[in-house]
């Protein structure tokens, strides 16, 4: 190839270059090898397959330098393929000097590919100073949860909306990797007002989920705030996914990061958050709290439904962790791991943009003009796991001490065995069967960890209703002392019918007559609940039923239950093995 061909392709790449869509996105850097073999060979079809994902199929740009940053064009090497459509290569028998310098290579994109996973605009910093930074860190850190750790392309404008592409100009940084940065001592005329956004792997664009805060550290110790995700992992084993997709840093009073003026050591979801006291103008770092926000996977692992309990007329939308619990009963965790929220038509909501949005709380938007919005949450997987359901208790009424206090402590102690110590949810319904949201009282207490409370005192000159509560408690001790599962109808016909009373005639000796817990499954052994279904008989004793006209035109599944019963004295030991008598007689009441 002589000098005058390669003159001639250098003319080419470079108008093709200057003449890009308006839309158009620069990838990072790629250098997949080296002019050790027969050259350098940096070749598109080759870099799709070592960078799936991080290249569009179809660039519309290329731009070549060497891995020390000088232009292609001032090497004088001879290349064999400089185009977006086919890559790069130069081979060393082509070379005066016998060797290729070793090249690497970044790509523009056009709009559809660029868009396909793109962030907002972001203008963090103006051209006052030593020049308008950029810069993807800061922009983590001013922006957090919006931009994503990696992102493959990068888009550059003016404020006012000109695109600027990285060739003829002289700009510090512009790389998805490092973000943008202009010097105004390395511009005629200093630097203009930029702004800058990404396209990330579509994975940060997928559903994501928001842990809960963490604070493991303090600046008072070891000389920093070190909120590092290898330690908060450790710390909260199963509360924090392994891969994150974004960090969000806050003063545990509240404050964002970006607006505390601390220096921070690190702060991005690979590493997570640190903060260096001797960095710090003032020798202090503030105390910091951080969360992330985890990919669908994790997410989906013990995942709730949607939750829409409100809407946005009034003061706003509120979707609370405890009204969604009164609401919605059984159905979600007392103490979620993360919460996702969206518009009711699926558009994310940003976290940072609402009074609460935490996976303890909820959700909360106030109104100057709030959405309609749902929200669901990811569980320890512990609740989605075998769970049972107890028997309902009714130990008070609110005509004595001022209220009724269906509280667990009082429970554990009234009714022992019959309850686990540890619920992983609680129902309440007046002792007519109404659910407890429905009447419209006001509860002090509505949780598995504490049980129900309602006091006459809060009920604006009313009383509170009589209520009973049940519980859903944990496969550890659902398992103790459990049945076989029983099915011994199908939904063919009126439903599936699987009474207590018919289960002795069914399955003799295998069932006691008390059962003190209930678990249902489909028989391909997906569990159910009795809140948010039409079952019209879910409990220990009288066992499960499922109407065909009850299920709003959809025909029953087919179902299997079983009863966890108090276990056996076997000489000096609790037995806790399938049951073979159904007299309440032989078995006592040891939980």
């Amino acid at each position: 190839m002589n000098t005058k061909v390669f003159a001639t392709l250098v003319v080419v790449v470079t108008s093709t270059l200057f003449s890009l869509s308006t839309q158009s996105c620069i990838t990072q850097w790629f250098d997949n090898d080296d002019p050790t073999g027969q050259g350098d060979y940096e070749l598109l079809s080759d870099l799709l397959t070592a960078y799936s994902g991080e290249i569009c199929p179809n660039p519309v740009g290329i731009e070549v330098r060497t891995v020390s940053g000088i232009l292609a064009s001032q090497t004088g090497n001879i290349f064999q393929v400089n185009n977006p459509s086919s890559g790069f290569a130069c081979v060393n028998a082509n070379q005066a000097g016998g060797v290729c310098a070793d090249y690497k290579v970044r790509f523009t994109c056009p709009e559809a590919w660029c868009a396909s996973c793109r962030t907002p605009w972001f203008d963090r910093d103006n051209p006052g100073g030593l020049g308008d930074y950029e810069t993807l860190p800061l922009t983590l850190s001013t922006y957090p949860l919006q931009v994503c750790a990696q992102p493959i392309a990068i888009e550059v404008e003016t404020i006012s909306g000109t695109p600027t592409l990285p060739t003829g100009n002289n700009f510090q940084e512009y790389d998805p990797k490092l973000g943008f940065s202009c010097v105004n001592a390395q511009q005629n005329g200093g630097c203009q007002d930029y702004k800058v956004r990404f396209t990330c792997p579509v994975i940060f664009c997928q559903p994501q989920c928001v842990t809960r805060w963490f604070d493991s550290d303090n600046p008072n110790t070891n000389g920093s705030d070190s909120e590092l995700l290898s330690v908060l992992q450790s710390a909260n084993a199963g509360y924090i996914c392994s891969n994150p997709l974004g960090i969000e840093a806050q003063t545990i009073s509240g404050q964002p990061a970006s607006q505390t003026g601390n220096v921070f050591q690190s702060y991005n979801p690979t590493v997570g958050f640190s903060c260096v006291n001797a960095n710090q103008a003032s020798g202090m770092c503030a105390d910091y709290k951080v969360r992330f926000t985890c990919p669908e996977q994790w997410c989906s692992s013990c995942r709730t439904p949607w939750f829409d309990r409100d809407d946005s007329s009034g003061l706003g939308d509120y979707e609370t962790l405890p009204l969604i619990q009164i609401a919605y009963p059984l159905q979600v965790c007392a103490q979620p791991i993360a919460i996702e929220v969206t518009t009711l038509s699926g558009t994310p909501a940003l976290p940072t943009s609402f009074p609460d949005y935490d996976a303890l709380l909820g959700f909360k938007c106030v109104n100057g003009a709030c959405q309609d919005y749902r929200v669901r949450f990811t569980c320890p997987k512990t609740f989605c796991g075998g769970q049972c359901v107890t028997r309902w208790f009714d130990s008070d009424d609110p005509t004595t001490k001022g209220g009724d206090s269906e509280l667990l402590t009082n429970l554990l102690s009234a009714y022992s065995g019959s309850i686990c110590p540890n619920p992983l949810g609680i129902e309440a319904q007046t002792v007519s069967g109404q659910s407890a949201s429905q009447t419209g009282n006001v509860f002090q207490v509505y949780d598995p960890t504490n049980g129900f409370s309602c006091l006459n005192a809060n009920q604006g000159g009313a009383i509170c209703a009589d209520y009973k509560v049940r519980f859903t408690c944990p496969e550890e001790w659902c398992s103790k002392c459990m049945t076989p599962w029983f099915d011994r109808d199908n939904p063919g016909g009126m439903g599936d019918y699987e009474p207590l009373s018919l289960t002795p005639t069914a399955f003799p000796q295998q069932v006691c007559a008390q059962p003190i817990a209930i678990e249902v499954s489909t028989i391909t052994g997906t569990p159910v609940l009795p809140t948010g279904n039409h079952f019209q008989t879910f409990d220990p004793l009288l066992g499960f039923e499922c109407v065909n006209d009850f299920q709003n035109g959809w025909t029953c599944l087919d179902y299997k239950v079983r009863y966890k019963c108090f276990c056996k004295i076997v000489g000096p030991t609790i037995e806790s093995r399938p049951f073979e008598l159904t007299n309440l007689t032989d078995f006592l009441n040891v939980g």
